[in-house]
């Protein structure tokens, strides 16, 4: 009776060592997932945190967009205001032009007709009284005339004079708002930028962590199956142990020694695999932190690139006084496609045909043309010869000029510095002068925006092939 006891308490001990670690192992188990839901809540009223700014953020945002939009109007209403005012001096222009041509026409016929020009040659060459009087009235109404003729010609050169000041006053509005949209537009985007970076970088900790507590609760459920099946394994031997007291002690004796043996090596075993588990668990570990740590860095690789290519996307705005466009540029040669540079310089593509943001939200996020960068003032010129069917101011294009050409295409030429040098019904030649570049419309810099369609206003196709860019 006494080794039955024996045996029965070393059967208890063995089953015993081999329940122990594995309920350690899942109580173990159970402190790290407590401490990845601590993790996950912290994240979580980060993230929370996150998502108020991101409505206060998106508020700040919605300001931004009125503001580029307010500005955006004050600027087309200043170009609007310069265009009529550039229409204004150059009919000015044409009066006091035409004006001088009629004062040296009446002096050469005051000198021709009136040799000595007076009044007094006049009476004494005239034959009656009655002639004589007419004479003294033509001479004095010639000089009357003269005379009103000179003082309009200097009140006009006057206000012609009020007007060019004038414009350049405005031009300087028209560059301080052109400045003034840039920088908010900037702040626009980096606003956006840095919204949506700091949302990404929260919702990837989550999900990492998150990930991390799966991982945890997967092993800490196959901890707890194990030490399931020792406490079965538990009971059953106790089960065995109240057949047992029935046999011999010597076959008692020897069942005793076996299931001890049998228990040493189920503990040893158990905690070879508790050894094993936990090795494979920090390499697991390990594995999974290069493996984030590799993620993390080519997101935020990527999303420095994403952040380059918004930055990059406008050409530099040129802040210098615009000037009259040159007319005797040289022409670009035609390309075999039969279309010629738009330029005398060099085409540098700042944004091409496709989609792409739209830098002032106003236009869509489909890019109808080329833009190409330039100076103020570069003479654009028409790449294909043809008759003009728009020619002059529009909120978006701001000075700009469309052309039907014989094939059934349209060109387009938009954001000219000033009114287009082409009305309405004109026939243009390739290579022929329309403006100059400048920034007028809807427009970040100074630029040239050349569009080719198959329909007026529609059918917009990628010019780069014609052009050869």
């Amino acid at each position: 009776m006494i080794k039955l006891k024996r045996y029965t308490a070393l059967t208890l001990c063995a089953l015993t060592l081999t329940a122990t670690p594995l309920s350690a192992l899942a109580d173990e188990y159970d402190q790290k997932i407590a401490d990845q839901d601590k993790k996950i809540s912290d994240l979580q009223q980060t993230e929370q945190s996150a998502e108020d700014q991101k409505a206060a953020l998106e508020q700040q945002v919605a300001a931004v967009e009125q503001e580029v939009n307010a500005v955006l109007k004050e600027k087309t209403n200043e170009e609007k205001k310069m265009s009529d005012l550039t229409a204004k001096i150059a009919v000015l222009q044409e009066k006091i032009q035409k004006r001088e041509e009629q004062i040296r026409k009446q002096a050469r016929d005051v000198q021709t007709k009136q040799d000595s020009g007076s009044i007094v040659d006049a009476v004494i060459n005239s034959k009656s009284f009655g002639e004589a009087v007419k004479k003294t009235v033509a001479v004095s109404t010639i000089l009357t005339a003269s005379k009103n003729i000179m003082e309009q010609q200097t009140k006009d050169k006057a206000e012609l004079e009020k007007l060019e000041k004038e414009a350049e006053q405005r031009l300087q509005v028209i560059n301080k708002k052109t400045a003034e949209l840039k920088a908010k537009q900037e702040q626009l985007v980096q606003t956006k930028l840095d919204q949506q970076v700091k949302i990404n970088e929260i919702q990837a900790s989550i999900a990492t962590e998150k990930d991390q507590k799966d991982k945890y609760q997967k092993q800490k459920e196959e901890a707890e199956k194990k030490r399931q099946a020792a406490l079965k394994a538990l009971e059953e031997q106790r089960k065995k142990e109240e057949e047992a007291r029935e046999k011999a002690q010597a076959e008692a004796e020897k069942q005793a020694k076996k299931a001890a043996e049998e228990a040493q090596k189920a503990a040893a075993e158990a905690e070879r695999q508790a050894a094993e588990a936990e090795t494979a668990k920090q390499k697991q570990e390990a594995e999974i932190a290069q493996l984030e740590a590799q993620k993390q860095e080519q997101e935020a690789k990527q999303q420095q690139q994403q952040a380059q290519t918004v930055t990059d996307a406008g050409a530099s705005q040129v802040t210098t006084n615009p000037s009259t466009p040159t007319t005797n540029a040289s022409k670009p040669a035609a390309t075999s496609s039969g279309w010629a540079s738009p330029l005398s310089i060099g085409l540098v593509v700042t944004s091409p045909f496709g989609p792409r943001q739209d830098p002032t939200g106003a236009s869509g996020t489909q890019h109808d043309g080329i833009d190409f960068a330039g100076s103020a003032g570069t003479p654009i010129m028409a790449s294909k010869g043809g008759t003009v069917v728009e020619a002059g101011f529009h909120w978006s294009a701001g000075n700009h000029v469309v052309i039907q050409h014989p094939d059934g295409y349209y060109s387009y030429y938009m954001h000219m510095v000033s009114a287009p040098s082409v009305g309405v019904g004109s026939s243009v030649s390739a290579g022929q002068v329309l403006g100059g570049m400048g920034t007028t419309g809807n427009s970040t810099g100074v630029h040239l925006h050349f569009g080719v369609s198959t329909a007026l206003w529609s059918g917009f196709v990628n010019p780069a092939p014609l052009l050869g860019v």
